[in-house]
């Protein structure tokens, strides 16, 4: 399962393959659309440039902080004060409802708006923050790739954004490739010249 924020961060996309095609998706209308619709955000307009530019820059301030927290380096007050801004720009109504013999809480926004938006990708960091496990962020070690992901393994050990089908895949393929270029690189001897000269 995904993390709005790290879908945020993700939207400065690198080609995973290191064929040099970058591309800024808060650039698209139509993913910010999808990005939207997908966490149950506010439609706010997605081709406008108030919208583009004020994701990137909650984009740019939490990849600092994400930043931060991966080297195991303390967030600063300003740092916590630049997130707490976006947070406090946004009213919420919070709502009790029934599903099936449970109680929920839901929270909402007041309006449809685009500081709503922003409130929420921000509290969903903060919630990591105080819900979460900071230390378990990590970045795809695939250096093409760059891509932030938290990783919920049970024994920290998750390397790649993709394992079997995208990143994890491609390194183990180069990795085996690079082994069998070492070993046709190798002289031929120890056992197989043995063997020749019993033929011999």
């Amino acid at each position: 399962m995904g993390l709005l924020w790290a879908d945020l961060i993700n939207s400065d996309w690198h080609d995973y393959l290191g064929q040099g095609r970058d591309e800024d998706r808060l650039e698209k209308p139509e993913w910010i659309r999808r990005f939207l619709a997908r966490w149950k955000l506010p439609p706010v307009d997605a081709g406008s440039e108030e919208t583009q530019r004020a994701l990137a820059d909650l984009r740019s301030l939490l990849r600092r902080l994400m930043l931060k927290l991966q080297a195991e380096k303390p967030l600063s007050g300003r740092d916590l004060s630049a997130l707490n801004a976006y947070l406090g720009a946004e009213s919420i109504v919070r709502r009790v409802e029934r599903r099936g013999d449970a109680f929920h809480m839901r929270v909402a926004p007041v309006t449809c708006s685009l500081d709503a938006v922003l409130s929420e990708i921000a509290a969903s960091f903060a919630d990591m923050l105080v819900n979460g496990d900071p230390t378990r962020i990590k970045m795809c070690e695939n250096r093409d790739c760059r891509w932030v992901i938290y990783d919920r393994s049970k024994n920290r050990t998750r390397r790649w954004c993709a394992g079997s089908t995208g990143c994890g895949n491609l390194l183990k393929v180069r990795r085996f490739r690079e082994r069998r270029k070492k070993d046709a690189g190798r002289p031929s001897g120890g056992r197989g010249s043995a063997r020749q000269q019993r033929r011999l």
